[in-house]
């Protein structure tokens, strides 16, 4: 009888360990999914599966941006200065935040191009031929940033997609408090380099204003999407 009752336990802890936890991706409306627990990796032993990620790092395609936002850190310094090597290391330091906790390697991959894409704007001087990019930068980025918030608060809190009316609430108000923060420090960022690294940096009164007002409609747009998505499932 025992025997029995251990075989049947080796059984069932065999199965769950072999299972995975598939989890729908909010960004995707559900349609795309991915393993929160494990996957087969090389040689027949399983990894553990981090974000969109395994906990061991290992090589994706995906990283090649993040090593090209390596390179232009001192190639924005050689061709614009400090300014915009101290941005483009910003945005290096994005694409490793969005390779450990992107749910997703689309939300990656996607968040990796227009943290690349901004920097490089800095660099080239394009924000001040073309007075709107900025504006149409700070929506979209707050837009990414606000949904790598969401991210890391889920991982840290261990927050389930399912959740009450009162919880949801509750996470909505924290990414507009988050997300709003983030863009007030964007700001005082472009501020503290005008003073103390370069006065080319564009600031003034009217620019911090639209540029904040951008960034909250990038916040609000995530936010929408993501408690649309929670209240959906």
């Amino acid at each position: 009888m025992a025997t029995s009752l251990c075989a049947d336990a080796r059984r069932k802890i065999s199965a769950i360990s072999n299972t995975a936890q598939i989890t729908s991706d909010p960004y995707s409306g559900g349609s795309q999914q991915f393993s929160t627990v494990q996957q087969q990796g090389r040689g027949g032993v399983p990894s553990v599966v981090v974000s969109a990620y395994e906990a061991t790092f290992r090589f994706h395609a995906s990283d090649l941006l993040r090593f090209i936002a390596l390179f232009l850190v001192p190639l924005a310094w050689i061709d614009a200065g400090p300014a915009a090597a101290a941005a483009m290391a910003l945005v290096f330091g994005g694409t490793w935040l969005l390779r450990y906790y992107a749910r997703s390697r689309v939300q990656d991959v996607t968040g990796q191009l227009a943290f690349i894409s901004a920097g490089i704007f800095s660099s080239i001087g394009l924000y001040q031929a073309v007075w709107w990019l900025d504006l149409v930068v700070h929506l979209i980025l707050m837009a990414v940033i606000t949904a790598l918030i969401y991210e890391i608060l889920m991982r840290r809190r261990s927050l389930t997609q399912v959740a009450s009316r009162v919880q949801q609430r509750h996470v909505a108000r924290e990414l507009l408090t988050y997300g709003s923060l983030a863009a007030v420090l964007w700001e005082l960022g472009e501020w503290g380099g005008y003073f103390l690294i370069s006065p080319e940096i564009g600031v003034g009164i009217l620019d911090s204003f639209t540029d904040f007002i951008a960034g909250i409609l990038g916040i609000l747009g995530t936010v929408f999407w993501i408690s649309s998505n929670r209240k959906s499932q």
